[in-house]
């Protein structure tokens, strides 16, 4: 209908251009001009929506899953105990097959929930499942679901936020086929998280492990308990594990224990590393003072499995005279609950400050029941396999009260050592391959978050990584993370060094850009407005920080569209710059730059032109053809040239700095997309629109797998393919309707 209604307003554009159609209303002329603008704004967002319905049928039309997993499947626990009563329940609340199924184990800590879903994990692999997903969702389930769209390789999800990317992921799992499959949500602490994100219909089974008995209510939900041990299989489990008769002594240890199979399985690695009596254990046990605290903190139903922690800790020493497994977990306990990927530890093991190697440590960790590893991980993003290294979550709690009993020298120890970790991996990673490691960024940031969470007064380090991770999220378009963290960053800087130290205005800047990157100018305005009146009064007028808050203010005027204050800010930095540190200095050719680019934004195109030659020649002459300045430079003059009309000359220079940055930054850096829109912009302005728009696709494709869904080059090159392909739409029109005009004007000269 839209196209029908752009065709006769073509039409009549086309009859009023050639006189064809005469009227005498003054306001005819503009109001079908007008409409003709409306019109074309329409078949521009009719062409977003139907990119979006092909890309929502992409996503829900089938996707080739052979058998895989997804996640960190726990590995079969150490002398793994049947419990035939659990499994049972479990298959038949799950169902037959092609049956759908959402049931909820639920259980105190320290139970084996999660031991137990991996257990019916596995039991649906080798019965041939062509997907079991294991999600960790005690923070939220989002990121993980959003890896496991670019797991399945659905279609369009990777333009996504996490949180779209994981919707997308629930409703291709609503599908009803022959397809078998199985989500699993381990340790749900929030019922709320999983809202939206559990499958309403379809065939894909969900298991949910979690101590919230909220969910035994949840309308859907089938409840299963999963409990202690029994008498029989707790006795079981201590003979096999030890060798040792518990006909005795060791039902009284396990009722002491409370049969919680975590405390069991401490107890038994205890027993048999040091061949001690299930007697002699128990009276160990009595003997552990336990803190009340410690207690409500745990809120565990039976406070011999945090003694049995108490005693495994005490007996590391030891297993490993060294100390470097203690040490190791005291890390371990402050970083994420979700565990820690082996990658991490090994490229951070300098870090570590153990005598040894890590995984020595680790195993000692294993033989004590105080870690688990979790079975291989694919790691989507990088393409490499990684186990990770779990702390039960009442483990770390006793770990963490432990370590900080006063002088709490441990606790502070080891805080400093996971953030001196965080920092040797933050300090090597590549910012610009940001979207194809997102997998490393999402497990960095929720080490961040445990080691804040953990420390009332955040260390110097601790907050420029902080700041590190912000502008790293910020870049792969992660708002909904970025903005809150650096947020908060601010605010801990600024009680650490004060609002005037140079880091804290660092922290202030780098919130104000991803606040402009979120559309919040007047806030991005007030910020660097206040860090351009704090450098003054500081530092003053001509100090180079000063400087740099004032271009950085110009910037934000220019993205305001307040054109004049951009250009008038630019114009004063720019001889400032010129006066204190000589024309041929970086950051006055960047000031020339900038406001050579404020002349396009303003349309003062041939003033643009003249600055930004000059400013390329220079760098040519002091830098040379091949830095990345320099291509910058070459670009902005081929844009200026786009603005300008000057379109042959514009096409030549984008295209000899496509060739360059491909050649010497490599077809994936984020300039080197940059240029593909900008050559794309210009073939569709010379009229070149089946070039534009195949470049725009190409360009589409690289920058949502490189750059993420929300990043400014993915955003521009969605909506100019949009736009190039409407063009089209509407060029089709009218060389339809013109030649039916040709075809009247033949038929009326014919009759005549």
């Amino acid at each position: 209908m839209s196209l029908a209604l752009v065709g006769v307003a073509l039409a009549l554009v086309g009859n009023l251009a050639t006189n064809l159609v005469e009227v005498q209303q003054w306001w005819w002329r503009p109001v079908v001009f007008t409409a003709l603008g409306v019109l074309v704004a329409v078949v521009v967002l009719l062409e977003l929506v139907r990119q979006r319905a092909e890309q929502e049928r992409s996503q829900l039309a089938s996707v080739e899953v052979q058998p895989r997993v997804f996640g960190a499947l726990p590995r079969q626990a150490w002398q793994w105990q049947s419990r035939p009563y659990e499994e049972k329940a479990v298959r038949a609340a799950l169902g037959r097959r092609r049956k759908p199924a959402l049931v909820a184990l639920l259980g105190a800590r320290g139970a084996g929930k999660s031991q137990l879903a991996g257990r019916y994990a596995r039991w649906c692999l080798n019965r041939g499942y062509d997907l079991v997903a294991w999600v960790n969702a005690e923070s939220g389930p989002e990121s993980e679901l959003a890896a496991l769209a670019a797991h399945l390789n659905l279609p369009g999800t990777a333009e996504m936020t996490p949180e779209q990317a994981a919707a997308a992921v629930c409703r291709w799992l609503e599908h009803d086929d022959r397809t078998r499959r199985l989500l699993v949500f381990d340790n749900v602490d929030d019922p709320n998280v999983l809202h939206g994100y559990i499958p309403a219909i379809g065939t894909t089974k969900v298991l949910i492990t979690t101590n919230r008995r909220e969910f035994a209510t949840v309308a859907g939900v089938a409840a299963v308990e999963v409990g202690m041990f029994t008498p029989a299989e707790g006795t079981a489990f201590l003979l096999r594990a030890t060798g040792l008769d518990p006909a005795v002594d060791g039902t009284q240890l396990g009722e002491q224990l409370g049969w919680l199979p975590l405390g069991l399985a401490q107890a038994a690695a205890f027993i048999a590393r040091t061949r001690l009596s299930y007697a002699e254990y128990a009276e160990l046990l009595r003997d552990q003072n336990l803190d009340e605290m410690l207690r409500q903190q745990a809120g565990a139903d039976h406070p011999g499995v945090l003694k049995a922690t108490q005693l495994s800790l005490a007996g590391l020493a030891d297993a490993d005279p060294s100390g470097d497994a203690a040490r190791l977990l005291r890390v371990l306990s402050v970083l994420s609950p979700d565990g820690v990927s082996r990658d991490l530890l090994m490229q951070a093991e300098e870090q570590l400050d153990l005598r040894g190697a890590v995984w020595p440590a680790i195993n000692a960790l294993v033989e004590a029941s105080l870690v688990t590893i979790s079975g291989d991980v694919q790691a989507v993003s990088y393409g490499q396999n990684r186990r990770v290294v779990v702390v039960h979550r009442l483990t770390a709690l006793v770990v963490r009260h432990e370590a900080s009993r006063p002088p709490a020298e441990d606790q502070a120890a080891a805080l400093d050592t996971a953030t001196r970790l965080l920092g040797s991996i933050t300090g090597a990673f590549p910012s610009h391959q940001v979207a194809l490691r997102r997998g490393e960024l999402d497990e960095l940031t929720a080490h961040l978050e445990a080691v804040r969470g953990h420390v009332n007064d955040p260390s110097p380090l601790l907050l420029i990584q902080a700041d590190w991770i912000g502008r790293l999220l910020e870049e792969a378009g992660d708002l909904t993370r970025a903005l809150p963290l650096l947020e908060q960053n601010l605010e801990s800087s600024e009680q650490v060094w004060g609002a005037e130290h140079p880091n804290t205005v660092g922290s202030r800047n780098n919130l104000a850009q991803a606040y402009a990157s979120a559309g919040r100018l007047d806030e991005t305005i007030s910020m660097f407005e206040r860090t351009v009146a704090e450098g003054e009064r500081l530092l003053g007028d001509e100090h180079p920080n000063t400087l740099i808050a004032r271009n950085n203010l110009a910037g934000a005027y220019e993205l305001a569209g307040r054109f004049d204050e951009a250009i008038s800010l630019h114009e004063r930095t720019l001889a400032d710059r010129v006066r204190i540190l000589g024309a041929e200095h970086p950051h006055t050719l960047i000031s020339r730059n900038n406001l050579a680019y404020a002349y396009v934004s303003a349309g003062r195109f041939d003033e643009a032109i003249s600055l930004h030659e000059r400013t390329l020649a220079d760098r040519e002459r002091i830098l040379g053809v091949d830095h990345r300045s320099t291509l910058i430079s070459r670009n902005n003059l081929a844009d200026a040239y786009v603005s300008a009309g000057r379109l042959d000359e514009a096409i030549s220079l984008h295209e000899r700095t496509l060739a360059d940055r491909e050649r010497i930054l490599g077809a994936e850096h984020p300039d080197t997309l940059t240029s593909w829109v900008n050559l794309a912009r210009a073939y569709q302005r010379a009229g070149q629109l089946e070039e534009a728009i195949r470049l725009y696709e190409q360009t589409l494709t690289a920058c949502q797998r490189l750059l993420g869904p929300a990043h400014h080059t993915t955003e521009t090159a969605r909506l100019n393919l949009a736009f190039a392909r409407a063009a089209r739409t509407l060029l089709a029109i009218a060389v339809r309707i013109s030649a039916s005009e040709s075809d009247k004007l033949s038929d009326n000269h014919q009759s005549q």
